[in-house]
């Protein structure tokens, strides 16, 4: 075949096309792929110099050729069948075996006090989002779930915006935490410690007034966020707050809650939206808010009723709000996801 050019040039043209239909295929772009794999086809199947080939080479070329235009007639046969023939790009799920790396033995298990439930389950999604883990002892969530594109959230730069806020103001209040890393202790230590549990507290108990203080101020916060989102979610409940003399961080709050409040409604065509990762921001604050857990520990045992009950409604805000818009939009991505895998595998076993 190397001493002739045309045919040589036919194979290469053929090879390119095809290697550019196999790309729109993975991609779900199958007009294009269509397109490109008939045209390799006819490229193999029209040159006038096939005759001189020897045998082995013009099977090798008869075959590939009948290759290209099978996986042609099988995608059209697909959009026919889904659209009644109008072809258009369609996102292509490849089935790839993924072995769980956590076991459902070791999810962790609900607690019982509901402002620790949404600490609990975010916890949860942030693995399923990283590497993917059992959202249920029986339900597994591959990671994959969460990487799909072309989804449309409900008013998602609102959503981004708030969880953009949110972070600022878990990170400002997070400067008060104190992370103890004790060394292995015998049973006797361990008891020891107990016994003076204060000395472990999640930040410095004598600055306790000033940690109710700013959890106060982060929960005003939490309430112009909700109130934002309320404009656009209408599951979101509404929270009445008092007028006062707003200064510094309170107003600026006011204002981001205003300027959100007048935005549009927006579907955006999928998780990524200006530049920003809707689901990595996401994580960020799953894995940002985990502290305050244990400040709702420390809080219950030393009895501070007032920094218990700021904390309690932090654990609602959570609740009622980050999560509750978290599973719906989950939920739209799991709905997809099972949808177009299935259509792929009934695809898959109808053509082989």
């Amino acid at each position: 075949m190397s001493e002739n050019p045309t045919v040589l040039n036919s194979v290469r043209q053929a090879l390119a096309l095809a290697r550019i239909g196999v790309n729109a295929d993975n991609r779900g772009d199958y007009a294009v792929a269509i397109h490109n794999y008939r045209e390799a086809s006819n490229l193999l199947n029209a040159s006038e110099d096939l005759s001189t080939l020897n045998d082995e080479h013009y099977k090798t070329m008869i075959e590939k050729s009948k290759q290209y235009l099978d996986r042609a007639d099988m995608l059209e046969t697909l959009l026919q069948g889904q659209q009644g023939g109008a072809t258009s790009t369609k996102e292509n799920f490849t089935f790839v075996e993924e072995i769980p790396i956590v076991s459902s033995g070791f999810l962790d298990p609900i607690p019982a006090f509901p402002s620790y439930k949404p600490f609990w389950l975010m916890r949860v999604l942030s693995k399923t989002i990283k590497s993917g883990a059992y959202l249920t002892p029986r339900l597994y969530i591959p990671k994959s779930i969460w990487q799909q594109t072309g989804c449309k959230f409900t008013a998602v730069e609102t959503k981004i915006k708030s969880l953009e806020v949110l972070q600022e103001c878990l990170q400002n209040l997070k400067k008060l935490h104190i992370q103890h890393t004790p060394p292995q202790q015998s049973d006797q230590q361990q008891q020891q410690q107990q016994q003076h549990h204060h000395s472990s507290l999640p930040f410095d108990k004598n600055n306790i007034e000033t940690v109710s203080k700013e959890t106060d101020s982060f929960c005003s916060q939490l309430d112009i966020i909700q109130n934002s989102l309320h404009f656009h979610l209408s599951f979101i409940p509404e929270i009445k707050i008092e007028k006062v003399n707003e200064k510094g961080w309170a107003n600026k709050m006011k204002k981001f809650g205003n300027s959100l409040a007048k935005g549009a409604v927006r579907l955006a065509p999928s998780s990524k939206l200006e530049g920003q990762d809707y689901i990595g921001l996401l994580n960020s604050v799953f894995e940002e808010s985990q502290f305050l857990e244990s400040w709702m520990n420390c809080c219950e045992s030393i009895g501070h009723s007032s920094l218990s009950n700021r904390l309690r409604r932090v654990g609602e805000f959570f609740s009622v709000v980050i999560c509750s818009f978290v599973m719906k939009d989950f939920t739209i991505l799991l709905e997809r996801y099972m949808r177009k895998s299935l259509q792929t595998f009934m695809t898959i076993n109808k053509f082989k």
